[in-house]
């Protein structure tokens, strides 16, 4: 067995976005990877009014587990696992930086700035392309979100 097709898996993630929608969410990510035997269909819930909470994410497996069984679209055994990017989550975008300003986060760029390749920091203004990052000692980097190869939140206690 291997995996689904394309348009098998982009049935199934337009499945996943509908459901995830009618209970006013977002489906911040979709994989699906063969496990042995089975497939696993792994969906990521995301909101932008604050982190999804368990009820939701039952929620969502629940409806979602129902269309899948009604709609047959799996020929075999599936794992679907739901839940939320969580507190260390990535930062794919400008918006998710504006979104999380005042928040320490984690970068790795593509190229050395101001020769760093890895930065941590707090978010700050989103301008022309770039997030501010204050490093700290009054350090503050404008850093172009092209250069940046991936980044996530810090988890602060």
């Amino acid at each position: 067995m291997g995996l689904l097709d394309e348009t098998k898996t982009t049935q199934l993630r337009s499945l996943a976005e509908g459901v995830v929608k009618d209970n006013f969410l977002e489906l911040f990510d979709f994989k699906v990877r063969p496990q042995g035997k089975k497939l696993v269909l792994t969906v990521v819930l995301d909101k932008k009014s604050g982190p999804v909470s368990l009820d939701e994410c039952t929620a969502v497996s629940r409806d979602l587990e129902k269309k899948l069984d009604d709609l047959d679209l799996i020929e075999t055994s599936y794992l679907l696992e739901v839940s939320s990017p969580g507190l260390d989550r990535p930062l794919r975008s400008l918006e998710d930086c504006e979104r999380f300003k005042g928040r320490r986060a984690q970068m790795t760029l593509a190229e050395p700035l101001e020769g760093q390749v890895n930065l941590e920091g707090r978010l700050g203004e989103i301008q022309e392309g770039k997030v501010e990052i204050w490093t700290g000692k009054e350090k503050t980097l404008w850093v172009p979100f092209s250069m940046v190869k991936n980044a996530k939140l810090v988890v602060e206690l």
